[in-house]
């Protein structure tokens, strides 16, 4: 038997907030928390850590729920269904830079409710097993899928030597390869141990083991100075140093 999904409720109207509880229990989800503020709900959630986070996006206090998603991004791996009343270009746009796993417009249904709750659920979980990380019983090798062009490459997470951003795409770079995928440098950061991969640069990635020689504004790798910036030397250094 499959344990019951814990929904975590962000709505600012009390009433709302009754209504989303009670049809989520009536439907064998379990409620573990609510909140009518972003600040709150953040405290909440890092404890209670939900399955699932419904959220209105413009909430009382200082803190909106886009500002909510943002935290959640940044910590944790749980999908995110955005309740709102507004549907104008501006909100959406700053909606769609969180990558949420749903989009509700108000007032919803309970049965449009459920459905976009499954669907994202069931989407979020088969992305995850896209991206989950192997590890091998042997030398402690960590292996990483990623998609290269139609096909899913399996790569040594120990072969990389830095990842670049461009964007929304990715330059993965390997001794005598390189890989182009589509995704976010902070998302792909997440796959990857942190003992082993530090930010020398906004836009790079660098395997701390493959690291030749520190310079003033730059680390060499492979032959190939990646630029270091003041604000990241100092943690890069201190860990070289521990090495």
């Amino acid at each position: 038997m499959e344990a019951p999904i814990k929904v975590y409720i962000v709505e600012d109207i009390a009433i709302s907030r009754m209504s989303l509880e009670t049809m989520l229990l009536e439907n064998n989800y379990i409620v573990s928390g609510s909140a009518a503020k972003a600040e709150v709900a953040w405290i909440d959630i890092q404890q209670t850590k939900p399955n699932l986070i419904l959220l209105d996006i413009n909430l009382s206090g200082d803190k909106n729920g886009i500002w909510l998603a943002q935290k959640v991004r940044e910590n944790f791996k749980i999908p995110i269904v955005y309740l709102t009343a507004y549907g104008d270009q501006q909100t959406l746009k700053e909606v769609l830079e969180t990558k949420p796993n749903g989009y509700l417009m108000k007032p919803y249904q309970e049965a449009t409710l459920l459905t976009t709750i499954t669907i994202a659920l069931n989407n979020f979980l088969e992305s995850e097993k896209e991206r989950e990380v192997f590890k091998e019983n042997n030398d402690s090798d960590v292996f990483i899928f990623i998609k290269d062009r139609s096909m899913k490459v399996k790569i040594n997470i120990n072969d990389i030597y830095y990842i670049k951003s461009d964007g929304n795409y990715l330059e993965i770079k390997l001794k005598e390869k390189k890989y182009v995928v589509r995704n976010k440098l902070m998302e792909f950061k997440k796959q990857l141990p942190h003992t082993i991969f530090f930010q020398s640069h906004q836009r790079y990635l660098v395997n701390i083991n493959k690291i030749k020689v520190v310079g003033k504004d730059y680390v060499s790798i492979n032959d190939e100075n990646i630029p270091l910036s003041l604000k990241y030397k100092k943690e890069v250094e201190q860990v070289l140093i521990v090495k």
